[in-house]
């Protein structure tokens, strides 16, 4: 009964959850005055399709992870992909790769309020160049992540005869018959060992380098945005202070509930700490729920969006009505 709710009907309950929530999201960004968001609304649009992308993926290829002794791995549950076959296998890493693409998407908004306190021109005039590059950038996470999964994270037949009991004992299948990514650290031969020792310090270095430059350059926004209030208007400073704060909110949420998670998943076996499967369940369902849960985040956290939607919760006619009339009355 747990399983039903975990891979078959939250998945549905989060995809409809991201097909409401963001399309509020995207309303508010572009019923807001122009000259306060400029391009950067469209970096949202981007931001919003594909957490819309996410979800439905999410839908027609839920995940389940598990950890035993020096192995942990990840296989489809419920769907139309669950079998072994390349087609299938293709499915699953891609839908793991988009995990990736996500930390993309918050690399190239960090990158965008960079350049825009700086005045660049690729957030203006020369913007479909910045857009370009964005696209360029999360197929290139897509990429490099979908590789490392292809190729050192695939597991081998070594790895499925070592879990073949627990996965019997767990699924009430053969592990030979499921498409698997996974790792084991000890009790394995020395290729199997040095794959798996890859593919994860591989994940952990694309994973972490991004973290890093998103801190970096959330510091280095911080340090400008002190400078700009002696010379900028106290309105504008502070509104460029509330959009990094939504976007440092943006980036912690998925930091908590999917990498941090993950890091957990990839390096108990080291130690041979079984994971609990409450936690496998929490974690599975953690993968699917940033994908609603950041744009509420963000619409709380930015004043103007939260004063429009406190507004619209006392007259709910004023959402359809007022427009930015009613964003206009709410912020002065």
């Amino acid at each position: 009964m747990l399983d039903d709710w975990i891979y078959f009907l939250l998945p549905r309950i989060f995809c409809g959850l991201a097909f409401t929530v963001n399309p509020i999201f995207v309303y508010l960004i572009f019923t807001e005055n122009q000259a306060k968001f400029g391009n950067y609304r469209f970096l949202l649009l981007f931001f919003a399709m594909f957490n819309l992308i996410y979800s439905v993926v999410n839908l027609i290829v839920p995940l389940d992870i598990h950890s035993y002794r020096y192995c942990f791995f990840l296989i489809t549950r419920n769907g139309w992909f669950v079998q072994y076959s390349e087609f299938n296998f293709h499915m699953m890493t891609a839908r793991c790769s988009l995990v990736a693409a996500s930390y993309a998407i918050l690399l190239i908004h960090f990158i965008y309020r960079y350049l825009a306190i700086h005045n660049s021109s690729l957030t203006r005039e020369k913007f479909y160049w910045y857009m370009l590059f964005s696209i360029f950038v999360c197929a290139l996470y897509f990429g490099v992540w979908y590789a490392i999964c292809y190729f050192p994270g695939q597991a081998n037949m070594e790895i499925r005869e070592y879990i073949r009991e627990e996965f019997r004992k767990i699924y009430g299948n053969d592990s030979m018959d499921f498409n698997i990514l996974g790792a084991l650290f000890n009790e394995g031969s020395d290729e199997t060992r040095f794959r798996s020792w890859l593919a994860v310090l591989l994940w952990t270095g694309v994973s972490t380098v991004s973290i890093i430059m998103f801190f970096a350059l959330a510091i280095t926004i911080v340090t400008h945005l002190k400078n700009m209030t002696r010379s900028a208007s106290k309105k504008t400073s502070k509104f460029q202070v509330d959009l990094l704060r939504a976007l440092v909110v943006q980036t912690i949420i998925p930091i908590v509930i999917s990498f941090s998670p993950c890091l957990l998943c990839w390096y108990s076996p080291m130690f041979e700490i079984q994971l609990p499967r409450s936690f496998n369940y929490f974690e599975a369902s953690a993968l699917g729920v940033f994908a609603f849960v950041d744009p509420v985040a963000i619409t709380l956290s930015l004043p103007i969006f939260r004063k429009r939607i406190f507004l619209v919760c006392r007259h709910p006619t004023t959402m359809f009505t007022a427009g930015k009339s009613s964003t206009d009355h709410a912020t002065h």
